[in-house]
């Protein structure tokens, strides 16, 4: 029991100890660039990323709610996080160290790249660094919507310099009010399509029309664009308080209901200006 006891203290304070050491990211790290522009909707996938795996620990942005570790995970719009150089969290992201995860072989480099992104919409001051691009050309990349009824899939044909290749990512996603629903990611084939799930059932609006918005990415190249396309259910627009009072079928009240009403609104405020007068005398007479 005793040595049970010594054992779990030793490892303890061999955790803290490393905790405790400075996090040495390596100089040729710490000087990498991101290869992606931090535009809206690079930082809005960023921003998805975070809620699903990193909120957990590192709280809110801004709110300082992150958990109380040794050493503690910081809030990412904090100086502290903010000082860093880009390629700095990058690596602390890709490598992890103690009870930081390692997302290596979790997230894509881009997908890691779209955090720091987000990271950084919460610092007014940041200017991105331009990447070095050398002798790659970016390709030009267009793209035709469809969607099959039969299969009810949205169906994506990418162009890469006039041309239909295999293996380039698209992902999709449908724009709400309240942000970004994922339809998925995939790659298209040697026909230079991509399909893509859609659920019928997802509601539009009194058309049936969705907002969707399409990512196509080879290497550093990116296009996007969204457009309204009608595959979904229209929306069945219904008064809030259907089926709660007598005359919610679109019935008129009696004439009766509405002139005891009006009696009874009346009544009211004649009390409340009543009472107003009687106090306004009262501090008259003094």
């Amino acid at each position: 029991m005793k040595n049970y006891i010594l054992l779990i203290f030793f490892v303890l304070n061999f955790g803290f100890v490393v905790n405790a050491q400075e996090w040495t990211v390596p100089a040729e790290e710490a000087e990498k660039v991101s290869p992606y522009i931090f535009e809206d909707d690079f930082v809005t996938d960023g921003e998805i990323l975070y809620e699903n795996s990193c909120t957990s620990c590192h709280g809110t942005p801004t709110e300082n709610n992150f958990m109380p570790f040794s050493p503690p995970p910081g809030d990412p719009a904090s100086e502290q996080f903010q000082s860093q150089p880009d390629g700095a969290l990058f690596y602390k992201i890709q490598k992890g160290r103690g009870i930081m995860p390692v997302f290596e072989n979790i997230l894509a480099e881009e997908e890691i790249w779209s955090l720091i992104a987000y990271f950084r919409s919460f610092n007014k001051e940041y200017v991105q660094p331009e990447f070095d691009y050398g002798d790659e050309v970016l390709s030009e990349l267009k793209f035709d919507l469809d969607f099959d009824e039969n299969i009810d899939k949205l169906v994506v044909k990418v162009f890469s310099d006039g041309e239909v290749e295999e293996g380039i990512d698209v992902s999709a996603f449908v724009v709400g009010m309240f942000g970004k629903f994922p339809l998925g990611k995939t790659k298209t084939n040697e026909l230079g399509l991509a399909y893509l799930d859609v659920d019928p059932s997802l509601p539009g609006d009194k058309q049936g029309n969705l907002d969707i918005l399409v990512r196509v990415r080879k290497g550093y190249a990116i296009e996007k664009a969204t457009t309204s396309m009608k595959i979904a259910e229209p929306a069945q627009q219904t008064s809030l308080i259907e089926g709660r009072h007598l005359w919610s079928t679109g019935d008129k009240a009696p004439v009766w209901l509405l002139v005891t009403f009006l009696l009874i609104v009346v009544g009211i405020w004649g009390v409340i200006l009543y009472i107003i007068f009687g106090l306004f005398r009262l501090k008259k007479i003094g």
